[in-house]
């Protein structure tokens, strides 16, 4: 699938710029069963897919000022079903950071693992081995410490690291983060307005950019 026969929307929140692709593939063309996490109640009218590498500074800034506000208002409310799927996107660390995020994961911690890693982004991102903090992480979260080491060091992970990033390329996915908002797709760091207002369309049907 190319890049240029995408069919859904590109939305260029950091500028404000909506540009259509024409074209006819869609998210539900890619099989996404067992992929990712997902939060939030199956019965939700909206679905989201998020792939991001957890590398990406933008994914944290999302992480940091966005999805706080959407966890809360469309999450919760069961309004919205979450799904996250981390994948590599080749950005510094990112590998590392989906080791940690999985092997939480083994332990049925893996959106509190997911949480630690982007609001704490700068500090494991910019030293040149980032698995003390990483494992202090596992720490603060009660995790088995031995069982994490084992895991991280032998990336029990990896299998689903392969499948998930096998996706993004399916759905030809050039940039972090990437949403699936009901199959309509936005790119970017998005702001609360901007988000809000996306799923609140996806909410009434309406197509974004119709």
């Amino acid at each position: 699938m190319s890049r240029s026969s995408v069919g859904l929307m590109w939305i260029l929140g950091l500028m404000g710029l909506v540009v259509a692709v024409p074209g006819g593939s869609t998210a539900q063309e890619v099989d996404l069963e067992g992929i990712g996490y997902v939060i939030g109640s199956p019965e939700a009218p909206v679905a989201v897919v998020e792939l991001g590498d957890f590398g990406c500074w933008a994914c944290a800034l999302f992480h940091r000022t966005t999805w706080p506000i959407i966890e809360r208002e469309f999450v919760q409310t069961g309004r919205v079903r979450w799904r996250h799927v981390p994948f590599l996107f080749g950005l510094r660390h990112g590998d590392d950071g989906t080791k940690a995020a999985e092997c939480a994961a083994d332990q049925g911690q893996y959106w509190e693992m997911h949480d630690l890693l982007f609001t704490r982004h700068e500090e494991w991102t910019k030293p040149r081995n980032p698995k003390d903090f990483l494992h202090t992480y596992a720490h603060e979260l009660g995790l088995d410490a031995e069982a994490f080491e084992t895991c991280y060091e032998d990336d029990h992970g990896k299998d689903r690291t392969r499948r998930a990033t096998r996706a993004a390329d399916d759905l030809d996915v050039s940039g972090t983060p990437t949403f699936f908002i009901n199959g309509s797709l936005a790119l970017g760091a998005l702001t609360i307005e901007v988000f809000r207002a996306l799923l609140e369309d996806a909410e009434r049907g309406v197509t974004p950019g119709r």
